[in-house]
């Protein structure tokens, strides 16, 4: 498929990545940012491919990450890092990175370096009141649980934090629908649409 574009400076920049073995987008998040819904309208939009680092995790094993690591196997963060290496790899694609992948040193050591490269790498960023709506964690709980929209805010900030020292792009999902969200992150990262 071809990428057309009416300024040739965005579609080489497209073209620039590709060429240079570096994905053409990364998308980082918490859980709930919605990384997978943004990748998704990007690639119809944009004709790239997806690669989600959660599904080559899930192919690899044959289970789900949330499986694998219920599960409690010993493996599970090994294949996770193969899986987003792998991921990362993937020149001129559209690759979304687990939520957590942050905290693995080798996959963070990527992220720097394709930054350094002249990665797009985007931080798609959601508060606690958006992520519990979004995955379900407003809803009338036991007390017994504790507190889980502290431990969250904490997940959240720590997270943020970490995609800060990568990211060269930040887009806030709050109150904006899927569409609003992606042409935010093409326009910024001169990614060409297909016309």
């Amino acid at each position: 498929m071809t990428i057309e574009c009416v300024d040739t400076s965005v579609a080489g920049t497209v073209r620039d990545r590709e060429s240079s073995g570096v994905p053409g987008l990364v998308l980082v998040g918490v859980s709930g940012a919605g990384k997978t819904a943004v990748g998704r309208a990007i690639a119809s939009l944009t004709g790239m491919r997806l690669v989600e680092t959660d599904d080559l995790v899930e192919r690899q094993s044959g289970k789900s990450v949330a499986q694998l690591i219920i599960a409690g196997t010993g493996d599970v963060e090994q294949v996770r890092q193969e899986c987003a290496l792998r991921a990362l790899g993937s020149a001129g694609a559209i690759v979304t990175v687990g939520a957590s992948q942050i905290e693995n040193e080798a996959v963070a050591r990527r992220l720097q370096r394709l930054n350094d490269q002249g990665a797009a790498i985007v931080e798609l960023y959601a508060d606690v009141s958006e992520v519990a709506r979004r995955e379900g964690l407003n809803k009338p709980r036991s007390v017994g649980l504790g507190a889980p929209r502290a431990m969250l805010r904490l997940m959240i900030a720590n997270l943020h934090e970490k995609y800060s020292e990568i990211a060269n792009v930040l887009v806030d999902t709050r109150d904006k629908t899927v569409d609003e969200v992606s042409r935010t992150v093409i326009e910024q990262c001169k990614i060409a649409l297909i016309l």
